[in-house]
């Protein structure tokens, strides 16, 4: 008789064990998963580029003030052409802000007076026509490439291409369009 309560006790503790055992990875699983929640991410400041932009483009410079809480500048890059202020440019001049969205996506505003087409296709990944998006009072031309779940807004302006993309929604996208605005260089 004793053998049988013995073998029942020892199925139990081994039960015990294995409860607890998973009890601890889920437990382990659940404090990975929370802080990874809690990550930060990264920012940047962008005005010494936006600053820099509005001093040596040919072109009105645009750069996004008042977005809504959750947008994190995360990248920021002025290509010059070695333009100094006051020089002519000799090459186009493009500017890329990359932001996380509060949806944890990415969307980029880009502006440049390099060839709008050739821009355009760059930096919109090659997105093919997919309607129109009205911002602000101005019609932004959508373009999405469905291989890279990629969406842009594009608006020409007479002397530059402003570009807005991403893996962001086109509602997102419109929000960072819609905050867009003209900079001008400093007074000396």
């Amino acid at each position: 008789m004793s053998s049988g309560g013995g073998r029942a006790n020892s199925t139990l503790t081994g039960y015990a064990i294995v409860l607890g055992a998973i009890a601890l990875i889920v437990g382990a699983m659940a404090l990975v998963v929370d802080a990874r929640r809690q990550e930060h991410i990264p920012s940047v400041d962008y005005t010494a580029d936006a600053l820099s932009l509005s001093e040596i483009a040919p072109y009105r410079s645009y750069a996004p003030e008042g977005l809504p809480e959750g947008w994190t500048p995360t990248s920021s890059r002025l290509e010059t052409g070695g333009t100094l202020p006051g020089e002519e440019p000799t090459e186009p001049i493009r500017w890329t802000l990359g932001f996380a969205t509060p949806e944890d996506r990415h969307a980029a505003f880009s502006i440049s007076d390099a060839d709008p087409d050739e821009f355009v296709a760059e930096v919109g990944m090659n997105g093919e026509p997919d309607g129109e998006s009205a911002v602000d009072g101005r019609t932004w031309e959508r373009r999405y490439n469905e291989a890279e779940n990629e969406r842009s807004l594009v608006l020409r302006a007479d002397d530059a291409t402003l570009v807005v993309s991403g893996g962001a929604s086109y509602e997102e996208l419109e929000t960072l369009a819609a905050a867009l605005e003209p900079q001008e260089p400093p007074q000396e």
